[in-house]
């Protein structure tokens, strides 16, 4: 059912059965707690740069979407591969054989995922294709050398015993499959490695962006983050002082933000399965559902997860304070625990999204290094009131519709941001 994701090779999202349960075995261990350390510390570099940006800009920032896209992508290519890019780098340094930058090529691959499955990637690079097919064909090849060049970096420290423990995804990826009889071949690491960036990319980089508007159209619940925020990180204004350990499982109401928009805004809007060669039951209000075999099924998220049957009269309002517990002290609070199939953001079960701790890392931090100290509000046009402003950031993020692979703002650039110190 999805092979359309085996590009650069076979992955654990496109596997079944024992090849699937060898592939989880193996990939699980590399979102470990070490890369969640190195993806806050990247996470909150970015972001950090990126604000200085934003306030930086008098008329109000013209493309949040475009910029938390970068933001994600440079977290991707330090968690993935230790590449480290500047938010704002406008030449990379290219090293022979290479002709593209690895982020440069990371970038063509993820933002023409549905040509890599139309066509063969060893018939795009021919010379009678359009100009971009080529580039894309290109960036493919060069997203390759870039992986292979890193595998076999890795397999050598290993086989020399060094640092025991990786730092990246796909260090970690290199040694879990080398430490097993049966491990992942290179083709299988490649696979693993794109899905892992494929899933990560768009998904983190519209939660964001969206988050962030959300929360310019309702100022109220920026003062409700900033309360925790300040009270869990204190009064240090260097993010480097910002430990992981201590301070991301005390953001409660972070997290919130992101869970409340992918509740209402997620970017998966449907979740296909299939039964295989096997029936299966399916229990719903303790009736139970026989699903033939070679079934193939669609869960309707975005129904999902708006049914007030389980989320309220208020199902449709954005309003992040539903998933705490009890509104109490800040960094003291819990989250709530949907029931079981509720909330399919990163899927479910087994075949969970492994990159959830991932997302919800890097998403925290930024959310912790842009509104602790700085508020956001819409830009008015000339004359035009506070309310319309409001209602038109409204609209533009109704306005939202799939474009390749997942649900985003159609026309972000509809409506400026203006950012404030706060005092």
């Amino acid at each position: 059912m999805y092979d359309g994701l085996n590009a650069f090779g076979k992955n654990l999202d496109s596997v079944e059965g024992e090849t699937w349960q060898r592939h989880r075995k193996l990939t699980a261990p590399s979102f470990n707690e070490r890369v969640s350390s190195s993806v806050w510390s990247e996470s909150l570099r970015q972001a950090s740069q990126m604000l200085q940006e934003w306030t930086s800009c008098s008329e109000g920032t013209p493309d949040v979407a475009r910029d938390t896209a970068t933001l994600a992508l440079h977290v991707l290519s330090h968690a993935g591969l230790g590449i480290q890019y500047a938010f704002k780098d406008a030449k990379n340094k290219i090293e022979a054989p290479h002709e593209m930058s690895y982020r440069d090529a990371l970038f063509l691959v993820l933002t023409n995922f549905t040509m890599l499955v139309m066509l063969p990637m060893n018939f795009m690079t021919s010379s009678f294709l359009p100009a971009k097919v080529r580039r894309v064909g290109q960036a493919c090849q060069e997203f390759k050398l870039y992986m292979k060049e890193m595998i076999e970096g890795v397999k050598a420290s290993v086989a020399e015993n060094k640092d025991s423990e990786a730092h990246n995804l796909l260090g970690a990826l290199v040694q879990a499959s080398q430490a097993e009889k049966h491990g992942l071949s290179d083709d299988e690491l490649y696979g693993n490695l794109f899905i892992y960036n494929m899933a990560g990319h768009e998904t983190t980089a519209n939660a964001v962006a969206t988050s962030i508007a959300y929360l310019a159209a309702a100022p109220q619940w920026q003062d409700w983050i900033c309360e925790e925020l300040r009270t869990v990180l204190g009064k240090s204004s260097s993010v480097e002082d910002w430990n992981y350990e201590h301070m991301y499982p005390r953001l409660r109401r972070c997290q919130a933000i992101q869970l409340e928009t992918l509740r209402i805004h997620g970017s998966t809007v449907f979740l296909p399965k299939a039964t295989g060669s096997l029936a299966q039951v399916v229990s719903i209000n303790e009736t139970e559902y026989l699903i033939p075999p070679n079934t193939f099924v669609i869960a309707n998220s975005q129904a999902l997860h708006c049914d007030p049957q389980i989320w309220g009269a208020d199902a449709l309002q954005w309003r992040p304070d539903r998933w705490i517990v009890k509104s109490g002290v800040p960094g003291e609070e819990e989250l709530v625990d949907p029931p079981p199939g509720a909330f399919i953001a990163w899927a479910g079960g087994p075949r969970v999204c492994p990159g959830k701790k991932f997302s919800q890392v890097e998403f925290t931090a930024v959310m912790a290094a842009i509104f602790r100290d700085y508020t956001v509000t819409p830009k008015a046009k000339d004359n035009e009131t506070a309310q319309r402003t409001r209602e038109r950031l409204e609209r533009m993020i109704e306005d939202s519709a799939i474009t390749a692979i997942t649900l985003q703002m159609k026309n972000p650039r509809d409506v400026r941001l203006s950012w404030s110190r706060r005092r």
